[in-house]
């Protein structure tokens, strides 16, 4: 599943599990499911920052 960081400056998205408590980036424990966006925006980012070789198609 991916969440995101609620607080205030991090935002951040990431895999996880239900059993993550914090955020990785700043280890705050405001995170929650992300929404529909936020995940499009993290497939996004994470293709578009894949290596060349990496990449299908």
């Amino acid at each position: 599943m991916i969440y995101a960081c609620q607080t205030k400056y991090c935002h951040y998205l990431f895999y996880g599990s239900q059993r993550e408590a914090a955020c990785p980036d700043c280890g705050k424990k405001q995170i929650r499911p992300a929404t529909r966006g936020e995940r499009t925006e993290f497939f996004r980012l994470r293709t578009e920052f894949l290596p060349v070789g990496k990449r299908s198609g």
